[in-house]
């Protein structure tokens, strides 16, 4: 990874997400991209130091039906705790801020009730460095 695309992740992940990561985290930076598995869409990962964990994920064609997202919580919580990192955010990149994002929030609320260490960003795909952009929305070109 150049010290480019290092420092716009950093911007991104203490900018656009607001985390409050000390420098030192930011030294090791690994992305990596998760294929669809049982429904759940492709992902692009980011682990930043052994702290955060981020998962990006394209909004679907199909927004209006939300159910997936309680799926992207679940299994970015899972991973978060498998692997001892502190936190997880889940990253929703799209063309334009859904009129469903309330919902999305809603739905991402229910599905980490108690969990004070994963968060919801919904967010313009533009915002999104180069590299973490998921491909297509839900796999599809």
């Amino acid at each position: 990874m150049t010290h480019a695309d290092r420092a716009s992740i950093e911007r991104f992940v203490r900018g656009t997400l607001g985390c409050g990561c000390p420098d030192e985290v930011f030294e090791h930076l690994a992305v990596s991209r998760l294929p669809p598995i049982a429904g759940r869409p492709p992902i692009v990962q980011l682990q930043v130091g052994s702290r955060l964990l981020i998962h990006v994920a394209a909004l679907p064609g199909d927004a209006a039906t939300c159910s997936w997202i309680e799926q992207l919580a679940s299994s970015g919580r899972a991973a978060r705790d498998r692997h001892g990192y502190n936190r997880f955010r889940l990253v929703i990149a799209s063309p334009v801020p859904p009129a469903s994002a309330r919902e999305l929030e809603d739905r991402f609320a229910r599905a980490i009730v108690g969990d004070d260490k994963a968060h919801l960003h919904v967010v313009d795909r533009g915002e999104l460095p180069a590299g973490l952009a998921p491909v297509g929305d839900f796999g599809l070109p």
